[in-house]
């Protein structure tokens, strides 16, 4: 990862972390970044930076946000077009 969107990803948390401290709910969070632009793995690793957790924890908070369905939806639909592709080959 480059230097500039690491910076991008510490910028957003540090602007999440007061919010985090007010409520700590990941729906919340997961909100509060998607607003500010904070989409798809820089929204996990910000949600690490933010709650102290590990990948999976962060991953799971992101997954199960209201606001994050639609990018849920689009990775599934992806995954499961990759898997029918690979019994073609």
């Amino acid at each position: 990862m480059d230097a500039a969107r690491t910076a991008r990803i510490h910028e957003f948390a540090a602007a999440a972390r007061p919010l985090w401290a007010e409520n700590p709910d990941g729906g919340t969070l997961q909100e509060f970044l998607k607003q500010q632009g904070c989409d798809g793995v820089d929204a996990v690793m910000a949600t690490m930076q933010v709650v102290g957790c590990g990948y999976i924890e962060a991953q799971r908070m992101f997954s199960s946000a209201p606001c994050r369905a639609p990018e849920l939806a689009f990775h599934n639909e992806f995954m499961e077009a990759w898997e029918q592709s690979q019994g073609d080959v």
